[in-house]
């Protein structure tokens, strides 16, 4: 009988790509095994088509039901982890709500990570193993330390997506909008996020997506679903000088497969510390990161193409550092 094993990852859509290499190691140790993916709800679709994960188990983050409907919600979960016999079970995230599913779990093994908040006996003596924060690693890094706590070897430290399910997606997409089958190239901006600090100046966006068109590279540029993503995208493009048209606004029309698929396609990749920069590793894209309040050390992208400018406030990063960069890519 195979093995089962669960990854419970609390957070959100980018923290959730950086389990792929998890998942990868687990099926090289365990060719065989079942990889189910416990997230909140909506945070795992640019995983939903890997071939390596049975299931993906969803819960709210949170909810507007009375208490009584979030207490049934959970015992539901509860029940459902416990009927799945689970051999091994891999906890990325800190939140109290996962002891209570820890020990519904029963007896696998259990591997959680440290925080100096948690210490306490509560959370110690809920798993079998505690294993290091991310402290001066990556959090790819630090999440294949969990699978090294259980006593499985890391192979390899690739985040690579299935490349046929992004061939699916880029036909879809250039089918519907032609531009996508011109013959010049272009670059893909994902200028937002959904926290502000994170953000960087539209007016830069603009002249940066002015000096590239006159460049005579196309743009595409794309954002969440979210209204809010969408119109601060095309407050950008209100402060670009577009030159013959060469920018296709696809903000908030693509789900995040889509993105991958764009991406992938793409000369080259712009953004801030968000989940498309770690989409654009994924896919092993050249690309450049604003980097603002979060720390690199453990959040940029996980790939040797991407190149990071890190400014504890943004505003202090120029559209010439950004050029800078592009002109120097290996992308001719």
């Amino acid at each position: 009988m195979s093995n089962k094993y669960l990854i419970v990852i609390l957070r959100f859509h980018g923290d959730v790509l950086l389990t792929k290499p998890m998942i990868d190691n687990i099926k090289l140790n365990d060719p065989d095994g079942e990889i189910d993916l416990l997230l909140y709800k909506g945070t795992g679709s640019i995983l939903e088509k890997e071939k390596d994960i049975d299931e993906i188990l969803e819960i709210d983050n949170a909810s507007e039901d009375n208490i009584f409907s979030r207490i049934k919600k959970e015992i539901n979960l509860w029940t459902k982890v416990r009927s799945k016999r689970y051999d091994y079970a891999f906890f990325l995230t800190t939140q109290w709500r996962v002891v209570p599913i820890s020990w519904a779990i029963g007896k696998a093994m259990k591997a959680a990570v440290d925080d100096k908040k948690r210490r306490k006996k509560l959370w110690t003596k809920s798993f079998s193993k505690i294993f290091p924060e991310a402290l001066e690693n990556h959090i790819v890094q630090r999440n294949l330390l969990a699978l090294e706590s259980l006593g499985l070897q890391i192979f390899n430290e690739n985040l690579a997506l299935d490349a046929a399910h992004l061939e699916i997606e880029y036909k879809a997409l250039s089918d519907s909008f032609p531009f996508l089958n011109q013959s010049n190239a272009y670059c893909l901006i994902h200028p937002t996020s959904r926290r502000e600090k994170k953000l960087w100046d539209k007016k830069k966006f603009g002249e940066l997506i002015s000096l590239l068109s006159k460049k005579n590279l196309s743009v595409v540029i794309t954002s969440g679903p979210d209204q809010k993503e969408i119109s601060y995208v095309e407050e950008i493009l209100e402060n670009a000088d577009i030159v013959d048209q060469k920018v296709l606004n696809l903000a908030g029309k693509t789900s995040l497969l889509g993105l991958a698929a764009l991406i992938k396609e793409a000369k080259f990749f712009i953004g801030l510390d968000s989940v498309a920069s770690h989409i654009a590793a994924s896919v092993s894209k050249e690309s450049i990161t604003l980097f603002g309040p979060s720390n690199p050390v453990n959040w940029k992208p996980w790939s040797d193409k991407s190149q990071i400018i890190a400014k504890q406030d943004l505003k202090n990063i120029e559209v010439a550092d950004v050029m800078s960069l592009i002109e120097k890519m290996p992308i001719q």
